[in-house]
């Protein structure tokens, strides 16, 4: 089993980001929380990307927690998840995110910046607008990358929501799914010469909030990807460090444990006539994935004696289906992985993670370099097999399929992590690493004084993208 470092205990914030945005007790100007002396309680903005769903649901899990912990609870996401995340009972903002998860899964293909400078400077703007208005003492971001320019703005301390494969104390290296050198130079030699030219990528990946932080008045937020990435007063790993190892970290990064989740929603009509005499194979590509591959994969897995439950993730789907699958919008994921023999997912971090919470091996099918990255590491315990979407036929998919079933060690692997993963609760971590940082940290209201914008008239006529080369 892989191992990485303990974590430190907190103890103030650290870098540039660290602004003393707090001054005075532990009182909220507006929409507090509750507590037992009849103190209100600190006020947290929490806000999430909706490029996919991974990237709402983990703050709507972690907005939960300070909720029931007593925190007064601000939630800002696009609600084009809403159906499946639910109602909360804390205040919600509808936010509108630019990218829709189509446009991104193409743009992370291309291995191309998902937000240009323009969207950056948009996102900041309504970000200093939101934070006026809930008067947060904290905000807490996942994938909301413009927080790391707005919350220097306004002074307000920054929890950044990454996983730990990101890091820049990680040495996990980046995995890429495709690029046009793969077709010109081959697989292998492809890969040799991108791992030379990662530094450079790295950096064009980081030029457009740069650029949008030198607009804003604020200094670059980093050299690199990973730096970028990882900006924050603090930054939170819902991963667990056997399995996403990093060197030592600096105190204000934490591990919290994985967060699961799955949607509410009522097991469709076939599930009680499940035949339990085949193994079953759960397949779920999430909302990132594509119809058409999921039909390749269908059609591989039609010769094998197996049974397969697979959600489209996609309302509507046309798609040829064999007559040994079962077929669904979506699936309460949780119970599928528990009564699967194998997953087939796109091997990214939530994906990843409900198969393994449930002691299941999954086999990734991976789109672009997050989902590669972590189920690599996945495959390095011997828990997981992975493929590169372009290298995915029904013949792959069928003798990767059976020969997993067939071996035993993948299942005593997945097993090996499900308890890992046991000895972690996120939520509850989570809340407790935010008292500390309240603890360590007094309180101001929100400055009014903020100048959210680009400096220069012509900012939107920058490039608007930087181009990629790894």
């Amino acid at each position: 089993m892989m191992s990485g470092p303990r974590v430190g205990a907190i103890v103030t914030p650290v870098g540039r980001f660290s602004q003393g945005a707090f001054a005075g007790g532990c009182r909220v100007a507006r929409w507090g929380g509750r507590s037992g002396e009849g103190e209100r309680m600190p006020h947290i903005l929490v806000m999430g990307e909706a490029v996919t769903l991974t990237h709402v649901v983990r703050p709507t899990l972690l907005a939960d927690a300070l909720y029931a912990a007593g925190y007064g609870v601000t939630l800002a996401c696009d609600p084009r998840f809403n159906a499946l995340i639910g109602s909360r009972p804390y205040r919600t903002i509808a936010l509108k995110s630019s990218i829709d998860p189509a446009t991104s899964t193409v743009l992370l293909k291309q291995n191309q910046p998902l937000f240009s400078v323009e969207t950056f400077n948009a996102y900041v703007r309504e970000d200093v607008r939101l934070m006026r208005l809930a008067q947060p003492q904290l905000v807490v971001g996942d994938m909301r990358q413009s927080l790391a320019i707005s919350a220097q703005l306004t002074k307000v301390p920054y929890v950044n929501i990454i996983n730990a494969h990101w890091s820049p104390s990680s040495d996990e290296p980046f995995a890429l799914v495709d690029h046009p050198l793969h077709k010109v130079l081959g697989r292998e030699t492809g890969d040799r010469l991108l791992s030379l030219l990662t530094p450079l990528g790295s950096m064009m990946m980081a030029l457009p909030i740069n650029i949008a932080a030198l607009n804003n008045g604020v200094a670059p937020i980093g050299a690199g990807l990973r730096e970028t990435f990882c900006a924050g007063d603090y930054v939170v790993y819902p991963d667990i460090p056997e399995l996403s190892p990093t060197r030592p970290l600096p105190p204000n990064h934490r591990y919290i444990g994985p967060l699961d989740f799955s949607p509410k929603i009522a097991p469709p009509p076939w599930w009680d006539k499940v035949p339990d005499d085949k193994p079953v194979i759960y397949v779920n590509l999430g909302s990132s994935g594509e119809p058409a591959l999921l039909e390749v994969i269908l059609a591989g897995l039609s010769d094998l004696r197996v049974t397969v439950i697979a959600a489209t993730a996609h309302p509507g789907a046309a798609l040829a289906v064999p007559a040994n699958a079962f077929i669904a919008d979506y699936l309460p994921g949780d119970a599928a992985a528990a009564n699967a023999a194998l997953v087939i997912c796109n091997g990214g971090a939530s994906s990843g993670c409900q198969a393994l919470v449930a002691g299941t091996p999954f086999l990734g099918i991976a789109s672009n370099t997050d989902q590669l990255s972590y189920g690599t590491m996945v495959a390095k315990t011997g828990a997981a097999e992975n493929l590169r979407e372009d290298e995915v036929t029904a013949e792959r998919v069928r003798e990767t399929v059976a020969r997993m079933l067939a071996s035993p060690g993948y299942r005593e692997a997945a097993q090996r992590l499900k308890q890992d993963f046991a000895r972690y609760d996120a939520k509850a971590n989570f809340v407790a690493f935010i008292g500390e940082i309240l603890a360590a940290a007094p309180i101001k209201a929100l400055s009014s004084e903020v100048d959210a914008g680009p400096r220069k008239e012509d900012a939107s006529k920058q490039d608007s993208r930087a181009a990629s080369v790894s």
